[in-house]
C-alpha cells in the first residue's frame, strides 16, 4: 500500500517519538500488531475467496520489516495482484492504489477478464483503523503518565 495513507499519521508518530524511547518502542510494537493482523485477516479473506491453488495464495501473504518503524505487508504469489484487483475489463482498483495497481497493468496482448476479488486492501483498511486507534490511545497514555 502506499505511504502516508493514514491521514495525520507522520503527526502522531513524531509528537510519540517526542516523548522517548518508551514512546518508540511502543510505535514499533503497535506496527508489528498491525501488521500481524492485516495479514491474518488478508489470509481469512484469501480462503473465502474460493480459489484452489492448494493454499499457495494464504501462504504467501506475510509482513516483513524495513527499518525499525516500518511493516511491510505483501502477497507474493505472481498472480496476487490479480485476484485483488482483477484483469481485463473487469479491472477495479481503489484510488489510492492506481499507483501499486500499475505496476500489475498487462499489455493488453490477451483478453481475459477475472472478477476483481479483493483480500488484501480490505484487511488493510480494517487494519489502519484499529492502527490509528491504538496509536492515539498510546500517545494519550503516554502523555498523561509523562506529563
Amino acid at each position: 500500500m502506499g505511504k502516508n495513507v493514514v491521514k495525520n499519521l507522520d503527526k502522531v508518530i513524531k509528537q510519540m517519538q517526542n516523548l522517548g524511547v518508551n514512546a518508540e518502542k511502543s510505535i514499533v510494537k503497535i506496527n508489528e500488531k498491525t501488521a500481524q493482523e492485516i495479514v491474518s485477516n488478508a489470509k481469512v479473506n484469501a480462503r473465502n475467496l474460493g480459489v484452489f491453488d492448494n493454499g499457495k495464495l494464504v501462504q504467501g501473504i506475510a509482513t516483513n520489516s524495513e527499518g525499525k518503524l516500518n511493516q511491510v505487508v505483501f502477497a507474493k504469489e505472481k498472480y496476487s495482484a490479480y485476484m485483488e484487483f482483477g484483469t481485463g475489463g473487469l479491472v477495479s482498483v481503489p484510488s489510492e492504489l492506481k499507483e501499486v495497481a500499475a505496476k500489475f497493468k498487462g499489455k493488453g496482448i490477451k483478453k481475459i477478464n477475472i472478477q476483481p476479488r479483493p483480500f488484501l486492501y480490505p484487511a488493510f483498511v480494517k487494519g489502519r483503523v484499529q492502527y490509528l486507534e491504538d496509536l492515539k490511545a498510546k500517545l494519550n497514555e503516554l502523555v498523561k503518565k509523562n506529563g
